[in-house]
């Protein structure tokens, strides 16, 4: 009884809720149609347009009708709903594809900063265009000089462009007009300048980075024309703004007609007082530009007594300069200005936080050493220890994980050098200049990635007396400089790469292995890839009637066959070669007759396990006239080492047992064939015959070398070869990585321990007969 009084009662609670619900969708159902309508009708552009409306909504066989009256001629159109129709709304075509810009900042609208017009002549290009060039360009975004006549030969590097028999005056508006085609809208300010201008460029970047955009700006020296009207003067530089420059653009025809017969300045003041009704001003926005007029201009002369006056010192650009000699001495002067500067500010900079330290937590004794530098690491665990590296005069120890001692040379004898010698006299210049030599007796180093390179030396220093010597403990920091983004060129991952693996006669029992795995990370997934073969036919392995590579190439033509694309993905040719050692480039130069400049090599190896990742590292680290990429690549130990039991793994596994990243292996590398052909002409025979490939790009000046590990790059282990004739120390660093490839140090000691356990027990055996062939 009270279970049905409880559901009668929960009935009666929900009734209304149900009740209210039906109505609600009874309501919409008779409703929505006239919304509709309504809706659709509002959106029509005429009353034709409604009853095309009404006729698709309603979805019926009808007559088409005509609110005006229908000529006689026209038939009626008649609706099959049975039929699909197509139904087009007034005014809306094809929609467009939206195509997405290469960068980010072109679709945002990013502009970039300053653009500086040079106006030069053949006659100075040469000495006045090239201080100015030497001393402006790498500190604006775009420089580029122009002549109102075609020039010669001019300095390489530097940008020119020649108009032809154009009179001087009209250059400007010449400039105008070049921008107008090619950077109408790439910049927030164009600067104009004559090649007799010095101009610091790093502070007038530093001045327009901080004028608003949206202002008109034309700013500059002033000088007055016949009609009292004031125009930024060119030798001074003038600086305009994008809204301005915008406004000459439509006018140019006029500016041309009106310009002045003797003044280049007057004449682009003229067009832009047209345009725009402004007259030039020092001042952008709460900013001021500061410039200087010499006359007679002399700097040895002159330079004790500007050296005192401020505004002199203040000055963004000086002009005229009377020539590049004296272009390149106020240069110089600026520049020992900025850095006295530089140094008050950080003396400054320094006493300030030593002051407010005494405010802070901890006080002063929570400024770390030396001031502004990030705090040393605090390891969490043994495994985030940074090791100190210990170093005399003459050796280093344990300087990474494979050596114990090593001799200290090259750029690590330079560093410890200098720094000692750094250290002494800080030394010297604290106690009053009482030393007169020293000897390092202890140095430690080591790394900090938040920090720099950090040391501590002993040093024994004499003094004066010749009979005293004191031990003095000092340390020193070379901190790490502002992490600045290197520009680079843009590359995309659809680049075509053609992989270039030599086939020796001792390759052949792994060469199916390497096909699979092309077939794998290539073919299947259909890679922008071609697999060029090269087979080296050696005479010492030639046998009479038999073709030592037939296996090859009958796999070859397996995966050949196997291809389901048109595009050819695998080819392959053959060279002869009498010498038992091939150099890198008698085979690159047999490979390039086959590819065009633009080709981009990647040379492999046999032995490789290729992946797709790899691939994609090569299209993206090679750029064509820019960077060479040389991987260091992954080898596998011996596996009867580094396994210790059968059967071995079929592929090459990841980790520190069973392998190791091998920094004096180049057997893979990716260029252009342009760069490789670039490089080959400043080699000389003895080069060719002695050197390797990466010496040839790394003697290129305009060539980046990229080197870094490739955990996707892994090679099976081999024997290496190490004949006696190579030269210079390529025979000893052959060695070094033979024996370093065998297995790891523990994995060795195991093997030397449990040889002479054996030893113990058998006798007349010796324990150098160690299984590591």
């Amino acid at each position: 009884m009270t279970t049905s009084i409880f559901k009668l009662s929960a009935l009666r609670s929900f009734l209304p809720v149900l009740v209210g619900m039906c109505m609600g969708i009874a309501l919409n159902m008779m409703v929505a149609p006239f919304f509709d309508e309504m809706c659709d009708t509002s959106k029509a552009a005429n009353p034709q347009n409604v009853i095309e409306l009404h006729h698709r909504n309603n979805n019926v066989r009808i007559k088409k009708e005509t609110v005006d009256s229908p000529k006689k001629s026209e038939a009626p159109v008649k609706l099959d709903p049975t039929v699909p129709q197509t139904f087009s709304m007034p005014g809306i075509g094809n929609p467009k594809k939206f195509v997405r810009p290469r960068f980010a900042s072109t679709e945002l609208g990013i502009k970039e900063k300053l653009f500086v017009a040079v106006l030069t002549s053949p006659n100075t290009i040469n000495s006045f265009g090239l201080a100015v060039n030497k001393t402006l360009s790498h500190y604006v975004t775009k420089t580029i000089f122009f002549t109102a006549t075609k020039t010669g030969i001019s300095p390489p590097g530097m940008p020119v462009v020649g108009f032809m028999q154009q009179h001087g005056t009209f250059l400007p508006i010449h400039v105008l007009k070049y921008i107008r085609d090619h950077y109408a809208n790439s910049f927030d300010y164009y600067m104009f300048i004559t090649d007799r201008t010095y101009l610091r460029a790093e502070k007038m970047f530093e001045l327009v980075s901080h004028i608003s955009v949206s202002q008109d700006v034309y700013i500059g020296p002033a000088e007055i024309d016949d009609n009292g009207q004031k125009h930024c003067s060119i030798e001074g530089g003038l600086i305009i703004s994008q809204s301005v420059i915008e406004k000459a653009f439509t006018q140019l025809d006029w500016c041309m007609m009106n310009s002045h017969a003797s003044s280049a300045s007057i004449t682009l003041g003229r067009c832009i007082h047209h345009t725009t009704a402004l007259q030039c001003t020092d001042h952008g926005g709460d900013k001021t530009y500061k410039y200087y007029h010499v006359v007679d201009f002399d700097f040895d002369d002159d330079i004790p007594v500007l050296r005192n006056d401020a505004r002199f010192n203040t000055s963004l650009s000086v002009y005229p300069m009377p020539d590049d000699i004296s272009h390149y001495k106020i240069h110089r002067y600026f520049c020992q200005l900025e850095l006295n500067l530089t140094k008050q500010e950080i003396v400054k900079a320094k006493e300030n936080m030593v002051y407010l330290s005494e405010f802070g937590p901890g006080g002063r004794d929570s400024l770390t050493w030396p001031l502004g530098v990030s705090e040393a690491i605090q390891p969490k665990s043994r495994f985030d220890i940074l090791r100190w590296s210990y170093f005399t005069d003459k050796d280093i120890y344990f300087d990474d994980d494979f050596t114990n001692v090593r001799r200290l040379m090259g750029a690590d004898k330079e560093d410890v050098a200098e720094i000692t010698q750094t250290a002494f006299d800080k030394l010297n210049k604290e106690n009053g200049r009482k030393y007169r030599s020293f000897q390092l007796v202890n140095g430690y180093r080591r790394f900090e990635p938040a920090r720099g390179l950090e040391y501590t030396v002993d040093l024994e220093v004499y003094t004066n007396n010749r009979k005293e010597s004191e031990m003095k403990r000092v340390h020193l920091l070379r901190p790490l400089n502002k992490v600045e983004l290197v520009p680079m060129p843009y590359v995309t991952e659809n680049t075509k790469v053609n992989l270039i693996v030599p086939v020796f006669y001792e390759d052949q029992d792994d060469f199916a292995i390497f096909m699979d795995s092309f077939s794998k990370a290539v073919l299947d997934n259909s890679d922008n890839t071609m697999l060029y073969i090269l087979l080296v036919y050696n005479s010492h392995n030639l046998k009479s009637g038999h073709d030592t590579f037939a296996v090859v190439k009958t796999t070859i033509n397996y995966y050949v066959n196997k291809q389901t694309e048109q595009e050819e993905r695998i080819r392959w040719s053959a060279m002869d070669s009498n010498s038992t050692v091939l150099t890198d480039f008698e085979i690159i130069d047999r490979v390039v007759q086959d590819f065009p400049s633009t080709a981009l090599l990647a040379i492999g190896a046999v032995g490789m396990e290729l992946e797709q990742d790899y691939i994609n590292r090569v299209r993206m680290n090679t750029i064509q006239g820019w960077q060479v990429f040389f991987p260091i690549s992954y080898w596998q130990y011996k596996q009867n080492l580094a396994y210790e039991q059968e059967p071995y793994p079929n592929t090459v596994e990841f980790g520190q047992k069973y392998g190791h990243f091998d920094v004096n292996s180049y057997e893979h590398s990716s260029f252009y064939v342009s760069d490789y052909l670039t490089g080959r002409k400043l080699l000389s025979q003895m080069e060719i015959k002695q050197g390797q490939l990466l010496d040839m790009f790394l003697k290129n000046p305009r060539i980046h070398v990229f080197r870094a590990t490739d955990p996707a790059l892994r090679n099976r282990w081999k024997s290496i070869a190490c004949p006696s004739n190579l030269h210079g120390d390529r025979y000893s660093k052959c060695l070094q990585r033979r024996s370093e490839g065998l297995a790891s140090r523990a994995q060795l000691a195991k093997l030397i321990f449990e040889q002479q356990e054996k030893d113990t027990h058998v006798p007349g055996t010796a324990a150098s007969h160690l299984p590591l062939d």
